[in-house]
């Protein structure tokens, strides 16, 4: 689906408003993108290799927001590193956005993970969350992205016909925030095959010294 179209079923079924005098076009596209970056987060329906630089000796880094999630980890002369294993290599996340490698890289050099990269919000009408740049996100999934607008739309519009949101809320997330859409959706991508993506680069800053955050 495009924008649009997304945009203009989100407006339709919940009646937010696109006058001049009262436009809620901004809030519609926003939830748009709010719901591609939580499809893409909970589900890792898309992955990208991704190269990141270490440096000798060093084995804690900052990784650059501009990942969502990370899937594993390789340098290409090792087997791919997993997340918390105890057989080296591996990695583990502290907190959301600081990487701990194993073992501690003995050079310069750089590791390859899969993770999910955040994408641009959709700006022309003609773009589609399909497009590469927007998340590359099959088009089959993209209800789910809607559902997710229509839940926190009709939550803002305080709209009685689906609880305030409610119903669309189960519908994508489940009863229990496990199941529903999200979980379909995760049930497909694991079922899919492992062919090679495209690769992008981030880049990694040395986390902060250890002990620095205090309880």
């Amino acid at each position: 689906m495009t924008k649009k179209q997304m945009h203009d079923m989100v407006v339709n079924t919940i009646g937010l408003q696109d006058i001049d005098s009262y436009n809620e076009t901004q809030l519609v596209d926003d939830l748009l993108y709010f719901g591609t970056l939580d499809l893409l987060s909970r589900t890792r329906c898309t992955v990208r290799c991704v190269d990141l630089r270490t440096r000798a000796n060093e084995n804690e880094y900052k990784l650059d927001h501009s990942l969502l999630a990370l899937v594993d980890v390789e340098n290409g002369a090792r087997p791919k590193a997993r997340r918390n294993e105890t057989a080296s290599p591996s990695f583990t996340l502290v907190r959301s956005d600081v990487l701990l490698i194993q073992p501690t890289p003995s050079a310069d050099g750089e590791i390859q993970v899969w993770g999910v990269l955040r994408p641009q919000q959709m700006t022309d009408d003609g773009q589609s969350p399909a497009l590469e740049d927007c998340g590359a996100i099959p088009d089959e999934y993209h209800d789910a992205i809607v559902t997710y607008a229509l839940w926190k739309g009709a939550d803002y519009a305080d709209d009685a016909s689906s609880q305030i949101g409610e119903r669309y809320r189960v519908l994508y997330e489940g009863q229990n925030g496990n199941g529903g859409r999200i979980s379909q959706i995760k049930m497909l991508v694991n079922k899919r095959g492992t062919a090679k993506a495209p690769k992008a680069f981030v880049n990694l800053t040395q986390a902060a010294p250890q002990g620095y955050w205090t309880g």
